[in-house]
């Protein structure tokens, strides 16, 4: 899955999520509530505690639907009402507020009017925006799976998600330190939006410090950081790599020891198209990567394609039993010395599965090379 997806899908599952704080005083607030269709039926107000509900009040309505919640005092976040089945209204309350409602018994979660709560009104109304996008962009999605050509439907398509990505961050930048915001974030790409994402994290823990839903949002957001962070050190040490060997450079030139117990040079392969492929038993990456080489190997070997496999294995039994295992027939040299493999040392390699191809005469041509990169510059260089 991928970053984005997940927090979406943690933000629109746990909306309600709230901490659960013992009632200050003995002052109440009311939740008077009018829903059609709700007439005998008994109506709670919970908060969610470990992302379970814990009911902190609730009323029987009467037989026009109608009921009164004197709920205690807690400090700002999201709780819910419901009937104690899945349809829910999300409420984002403070402690001084009390509100009127009125919602249908099937659909609380889309109420008719909440009044009284200036963070529940943002909320729903952000909601209420994005169930028209939705409703307009699947229904865009059902035209153009069936009119592929239609270049106007397309081109509406894109407003669409163009306009509304700038309307969740406006929405957010609009109301700082409002936990209503969350709804927004959900919408939006941590990939791409990082910083906001800080932003409103940073702003929230003024507000709501104490909530679990709060925890929740700065623990992922805080991921996200560390996730951004190894990137852009995985990018400068790429960067580095590539200053180390640079393109159009002799290929060091190393010696190892085959399976078979002798010893093979790069400089032994001169004359050929040589793929050094930096791998090993346990990585699983590099196992996966696998098949295409393999590919590879089988459409350019007859036409003077070469592949050295050097193995960051610590035991000789794991790395030939992964060889035969996933039938790799070219050529394979380690030294068993993991990461401190001799060659892996002298050509940087800080991460595998990592390649580097070199033309007949020694000199590196590319790096780094997976799938279609790598079938692409073959293709390129056996034209």
């Amino acid at each position: 899955m991928t970053m984005r997806t997940t927090l979406s899908v943690t933000i629109t599952a746990t909306l309600a999520l709230a901490l659960g704080c013992a009632a200050t005083g003995h002052q109440n607030r009311t939740i008077t509530a009018q829903i059609d269709g709700g007439g005998g039926k008994m109506l709670y107000f919970d908060k969610f505690t470990s992302n379970k509900p814990m009911h902190v009040d609730s009323v029987m309505l009467d037989k026009k639907g109608k009921g009164v919640l004197k709920v205690p005092m807690m400090p700002l976040d999201f709780y819910s009402l419901s009937f104690g089945e899945k349809d829910m209204l999300v409420l984002l309350l403070d402690s001084t507020e009390s509100i009127k409602l009125e919602a249908k018994a099937d659909s609380l979660q889309q109420p008719i009017s909440v009044e009284g709560s200036s963070n529940t009104t943002l909320l729903h109304g952000f909601f209420k925006d994005a169930m028209a996008y939705d409703k307009e962009r699947q229904s865009l999605i059902d035209h153009l799976t069936a009119n592929r050509g239609d270049s106007a439907a397309m081109q509406r398509f894109t407003e669409l998600n163009t306009a509304f990505t700038a309307h969740a961050k406006d929405f957010v930048q609009s109301h700082p330190g409002s936990p209503a915001v969350l709804a927004a974030m959900s919408r939006l790409d941590p990939r791409k939006d990082l910083p906001l994402f800080e932003e409103v994290r940073d702003s929230l823990a003024k507000t709501i410090p104490h909530s679990d839903y709060f925890a929740g949002y700065r623990d992922q957001v805080d991921r996200m950081v560390q996730q951004a962070q190894a990137g852009q050190e995985q990018a400068e040490e790429q960067a580095k790599l590539d200053k180390l060997i640079p393109i159009g450079s002799e290929a060091p030139d190393f010696t190892q020891t085959t399976p078979e117990g002798t010893k093979l040079s790069l400089h032994d392969l001169r004359g050929k198209v040589v793929l050094i492929d930096f791998w090993a038993s346990w990585c699983r990456p590099c196992r996966m990567e696998m098949p295409n080489v393999k590919q590879a190997y089988a459409t350019y070997h007859p036409k003077g394609l070469e592949i050295l496999g050097v193995s960051l294995d610590k035991t000789k039994d794991a790395w030939t039993g992964a060889i035969k295992q996933d039938g790799l027939t070219w050529k394979h040299v380690s030294d068993l010395a993991f990461w401190n493999n001799a060659a892996a040392q002298l050509y940087g390699v800080s991460s595998i599965p990592y390649s580097v191809l070199v033309d007949r005469d020694g000199k590196v041509i590319a790096k780094n090379l997976r799938g279609p990169a790598l079938e692409a510059k073959l293709a390129e260089v056996f034209k």
